[in-house]
């Protein structure tokens, strides 16, 4: 009987001791998945704030960012600007480092045909001018202009 009774406290004390080391074990994994959440979570958090401040950089730098535009007008069937609009663009071109969009409007003629080819022409020497001073400029052909213009815009 002793001994049953010694093997009962013996179970008893080892259950108990075995139902504190879980309990002191689970415990103990809890508070180290809690620490690891709080450091994940500010992991997190950092990166959320280097976007937030990203984009708000983002909308300053765009904010300060305006488009200046410019209008030259053809005289009636010339395919190069007169000089003074020429000089005007070349100081316009040198000066700016943003880019640069011309849209190029048809040009007055008796027929369709005779406009686009007059426009073409004058598309192609502007490009050639253009390049000379700027390579970063774009050319499009704008049939909503008003005839024999151009139409330069400065930081689109």
């Amino acid at each position: 009987m002793n001994k049953t009774f010694l093997n009962c406290i013996f179970s008893l004390s080892l259950l108990t001791c075995t139902g504190c080391t879980s309990t002191f074990i689970s415990d103990s994994l809890a508070i180290i998945e809690r620490e690891e959440n709080r450091e994940n979570s500010q992991v997190v958090n950092t990166k959320v704030l280097m976007s937030i401040q990203a984009l708000r950089a983002a909308q300053k730098m765009a904010q300060h960012i305006h488009i200046t535009t410019y209008t030259f007008t053809y005289e009636l069937h010339d395919k190069e600007l007169n000089y003074r609009n020429r000089i005007k663009l070349a100081k316009i071109l040198v000066q700016n480092k943003h880019p640069i969009i011309i849209n190029i409007a048809p040009a007055k003629g008796e027929s369709q045909l005779q406009q686009l080819s007059l426009a073409m022409k004058r598309a192609t020497i502007l490009r050639q001018y253009v390049e000379r001073l700027n390579k970063g400029v774009t050319i499009i052909f704008a049939p909503d202009l008003s005839t024999d213009t151009i139409h330069l815009s400065i930081g689109a």
